[in-house]
């Protein structure tokens, strides 16, 4: 068997656990960045929600996108991504480049997430395929449980700024892993001709309301908010559109015939 694949792999794993930080360290320490940037409880509740809104929609996006770019490309794109807008952010000059940055900071974690799997079934044989699976379920368990020990680190006794800065070693550790391990593939940009445009807009603007309904109702309560009444509207409409939409689509971004089996 062959080992630089499995540098790859962790590399990926890191690029991962740099991702999951974003989320969990970045929500825990909310309170204190948005004291350290004057922003106020309503505006920056924003700052989740975009994140959360971008993460979904990336990883439903970031599937495809790794057959036509390559998975090598793909996996080093959302490292930079998430590498440069991390550690933009302490510098953002208003909320509205800091909503923006956040936004590229949850379409890294999109599209890193479902990339993890990726790697962990193509680059293992089948007698230590599971452990690479087990590697993938640390972004949901190891990963998290971490998080608040390390936000309390950069929050309490070293600076708010690392909350995001953390990035850099983890990402730069992540590309090196990739960079190296990671084979690479010709592109398949005739896939382009292929992509299902109605398919990406359904998913942005169906999931792009839903994961915002959800994440404000409490705030605008709910249904006797104007606001969350359309945005329920939207996403009624736009999400089994998009179901549908993937179940004729003949090169779906998400293959829901698989459900019919």
């Amino acid at each position: 068997m062959d080992k630089k694949p499995l540098l790859g792999l962790a590399g990926a794993i890191v690029a991962a656990m740099a991702a999951e930080f974003n989320d969990q360290v970045s929500a825990i320490a909310l309170v204190d960045v948005r004291g350290a940037m004057g922003i106020g409880h309503d505006a920056g509740t924003w700052i989740e929600s975009l994140y959360v809104t971008a993460m979904v929609i990336g990883m439903a996006l970031s599937p495809f996108w790794s057959t036509v770019v390559t998975l090598r490309r793909m996996v080093l794109f959302a490292i930079g991504l998430n590498l440069v807008s991390s550690v933009l952010i302490p510098f953002a000059p208003n909320i509205e480049i800091l909503y923006l940055l956040r936004i590229f900071q949850g379409l890294a974690q999109g599209f890193t997430i479902p990339l993890l799997m990726a790697a962990a079934l193509r680059f293992l044989p089948p007698p230590i395929r599971l452990w690479g699976l087990c590697c993938y379920a640390l972004t949901a368990t190891f990963f998290p449980n971490l998080s608040a020990g390390v936000a309390a680190l950069w929050t309490e006794f070293v600076d708010w700024r690392f909350v995001f800065w953390e990035a850099i070693p983890l990402c730069t550790l992540a590309g090196l892993l990739v960079w190296h391990g990671m084979p690479q593939d010709p592109m398949n940009l005739a896939r382009i001709r292929q992509c299902d445009w109605s398919g990406t807009a359904l998913v942005i603007l169906g999931m792009g309301a839903l994961t915002t309904m959800l994440e404000h109702g409490n705030r605008f309560d709910w249904f006797n908010s104007p606001l969350i009444c359309v945005l329920a509207l939207v996403s009624a409409v736009a999400v089994p559109l998009f179901v549908l939409n993937e179940w004729r689509s003949p090169a779906p971004l998400i293959g829901v015939r698989l459900l019919g089996r």
